[in-house]
């Protein structure tokens, strides 16, 4: 909280992106406006909630991909990702790529436990391992040593076949959410976690 002795360093705003059933195209555009006209206004940081199996955002790295593209200066930050729908492996690669295409903007933020909406989804989610995922914190530990460059995708790949970049040449915050368990995550991963 601001104080005269502490003024605010920084502004943003967090959206969902909702959108009609009938019109995602819309909801999305308009979505990617919002994020200019922050910029424009001079906010410092956009945020995307996820969405899934709603009228919302449900990839809101790939939102925040086009508005990296569209803007210049602000920050682009997920508020949160639920890692249990996410393998950290693949999301670290995708997390590198906007990362590099924002030009070292982007602020992913984390959360740990079940998937929303499990029992529905984990069939197709994970078809063989449904009952075996881990949804605490070596989700966290997995993403955050990949960021780091290491593990399988450090060194499965010949050099001359690497294309996908790395987010290990910079360091890549990594925002807790959720009720603690994701902070708790990162703070025994990589030292206290980035609040702000």
């Amino acid at each position: 909280m601001p104080t005269p002795d502490r003024p605010l360093r920084s502004l943003g705003f967090l959206t969902i992106g909702l959108f009609d059933e009938h019109d995602p195209a819309g909801g999305h555009e308009a979505t990617l406006r919002l994020i200019e006209l922050g910029e424009q206004l001079g906010f410092d940081s956009a945020w995307l909630r996820h969405r899934h199996l709603q009228y919302g955002i449900s990839s809101p790295l790939t939102v925040l991909a086009a508005a990296s593209q569209r803007t210049r200066r602000i920050a682009l930050g997920t508020a949160v990702t639920p890692l249990g729908w996410e393998n950290p492996l693949r999301y670290a690669e995708d997390l590198a790529t906007v990362d590099v295409l924002s030009g070292g903007r982007l602020n992913p933020g984390v959360s740990v436990g079940v998937p929303i909406h499990y029992e529905e989804v984990k069939d197709a989610l994970y078809p063989d391992t449904a009952d075996r995922e881990d949804f605490g914190y070596g989700r966290v530990e997995r993403l955050l040593g990949l960021l780091r460059g290491s593990g399988p995708a450090a060194s499965a790949a010949p050099r001359a076949s690497r294309r996908t970049p790395s987010a290990s040449s910079r360091t890549c915050p990594v925002w807790p959410g959720g009720s603690g368990t994701a902070a708790a995550a990162c703070a025994r991963c990589a030292g206290p976690a980035r609040t702000g």
